[in-house]
């Protein structure tokens, strides 16, 4: 969202604030992100991703310290070594730093993939749970935290949400 289309949303709630007043409506706010974050589900999901791809983040931390061995071995080793031998460890240097970030980047892809597909199946609960919350409390309209700076914590209703979800299957 660009600074103006914020400018302009900020406008417009500034508008709407003698209408909300004059109609008595109750809103509230919600932090979505927290919300997720906090959820049982989303705990559950870190330490099942965090078993998942332990592995793969122990071979990278494995290469890099292989590497960094084999740049201290150079170092080291360099001014005994002829000019085709420095070479040769150069280019397996190479190599394997081009093979740690060729499985770094597959992590983080990897990683990235199963964290939307596991928040693509969390969304639709979270937005479940916000309309739940909201029609006991009886809210006419919950905003995002984020799109507000103060509120009084009466009105967040983050919390209520967050154990909302706990609850869901």
């Amino acid at each position: 969202m660009s600074l103006k289309q914020i400018g302009l949303a900020l406008l417009a709630l500034v508008m709407l604030v003698p209408a909300v007043q004059a109609a008595d409506m109750k809103i509230a706010v919600i932090d979505s992100e927290m919300a997720v974050l906090e959820s049982d589900a989303s705990k559950r999901y870190s330490k099942e991703s965090e078993k998942k791809f332990a592995p793969r983040i122990k071979l990278i931390q494995s290469l890099q310290e292989e590497l960094q061995k084999m740049e201290a071995d150079l170092e080291r080793n360099a001014p005994t070594l002829s000019q085709t031998q420095v070479e040769a460890k150069q280019l397996e240097m190479r190599r394997k730093y081009e093979d740690l970030q060729m499985q770094d980047r597959q992590l983080r892809m990897d990683k990235n993939q199963a964290d939307q597909q596991e928040l693509s199946q969390l969304r639709p609960k979270l937005e479940k749970a916000i309309e739940e919350v909201s029609k006991e409390q009886k809210y006419d309209m919950v905003i995002e935290r984020g799109a507000v700076r103060y509120v009084k914590p009466d009105y967040d209703i983050t919390r209520q949400v967050i154990e909302r979800l706990n609850k869901m299957k």
